[in-house]
């Protein structure tokens, strides 16, 4: 049973190298990143998580097996040595567990960890996390996050009848949706000179990233109006969560009220130091037809019917809203 993600870059193939787990069917297991073929792409994300999970409902209890991490961090930091260790938690209501600590960016951790009291009713409304973090090698500094995953487990079918169900997942930078920073700009409609200038002031409060730290700012504005779209980005200021701009970026637009009521904008904040790991959006502002916010829709408003005259907004970054990537096999099930 498949969830979202395609693995066909992930299957069998050639022999698996010393840090492969030796409990998982040769059928079902994923290819270390130490064998990759040369010739294939490997993948450039935050890495892959392989864990195993069985629930015994006699014993109301549930097993997560954490087997192994592969391509920690991806290419980012490469000059980095990790340190990873993991925390395991069953939300909500259970207590995070901690893995031991492992060096490199291909581990084994063939480690168990266990939740009492879990009925199997209680299988739908569980969610298993499991956060991979770079250990600090100062006491007084903190463990940096690489990258986690989440699972629901109400789509296991398989664990209400005593299976164990295997789990290859990408690990994702997932950032706190409410804490993701604020935009501020002005916008300015000229109907002589059919142009919409849209001026990037500053960006403030941005997440500082993970392992890569503050982020290496760049925004890009799409414009789309009557199905044409139009694309610009400011310039990049690097290594800051407080970035100011100054620039104005212009389109050339059609400025009757049909036209304008046909236009859509995305105002988008990005990482470019995590370009490399697949998602380097950090979060959004939408105005015209795709505004969410009020202070978005103000803002087009009063550009819309003010012609010529500039009109200041300040905006909360949203987050994109995506399913999560996971690739679910069967493996044998134990007796209790």
């Amino acid at each position: 049973m498949t969830h979202g993600t395609d693995l066909s870059l992930y299957q069998q193939g050639a022999e698996t190298s010393t840090s492969s787990v030796p409990d998982i069917p040769r059928r079902s297991t994923v290819r270390t990143s130490n064998s990759w073929p040369e010739n294939e792409p490997r993948p450039t994300g935050l890495g892959l998580i392989h864990c195993s999970l069985q629930h015994f409902p006699i014993r109301k209890r549930l097993r997560v097996s954490l087997l192994k991490a592969e391509g920690l961090a991806g290419k980012l930091k490469p000059e980095l040595e990790i340190h990873a260790f993991c925390k395991v938690s069953l939300a909500p209501g259970g207590k995070p567990q901690n893995s031991i600590v492992k060096r490199g960016r291909d581990v084994a951790f063939n480690q168990e960890f266990f939740f009492d009291n879990v009925l199997v009713d209680d299988l739908s409304e569980k969610c298993l996390a499991i956060t991979v973090y770079h250990q600090s090698p100062q006491k007084l500094q903190k463990d940096v996050i690489i990258g986690d995953m989440y699972l629901s487990l109400k789509s296991l079918s398989e664990l209400r009848s005593k299976k164990e169900v295997k789990i290859v997942e990408e690990l994702k930078y997932r950032i706190n949706s409410k804490k993701l920073g604020k935009l501020c700009i002005t916008t300015c409609l000229e109907k002589k000179a059919s142009r919409l200038t849209i001026n990037i002031i500053k960006v403030e409060d941005l997440p500082k990233g993970g392992i890569t730290g503050p982020p290496d700012v760049c925004i890009r504005v799409l414009l789309t109006q009557n199905n044409v779209t139009q694309t610009k980005q400011s310039r990049i200021i690097k290594g800051t969560c407080n970035a100011t701009f100054k620039e104005a970026i212009m389109f050339l637009v059609k400025t009757k009220s049909i036209d304008l009521e046909n236009t859509s904008i995305v105002i988008s904040v990005h990482d470019l130091s995590r370009t490399i790991a697949g998602d380097d959006l950090i979060g959004s502002v939408y105005l015209g037809k795709l505004a969410i916010d009020k202070s978005e829709h103000e803002q087009w408003k009063n550009t819309m019917e003010h012609l010529g005259k500039e009109f200041k907004g300040i905006h909360h970054l949203k987050a994109r809203v995506e399913a999560p990537n996971v690739h679910v096999t069967e493996a044998t099930s134990d007796s209790e």
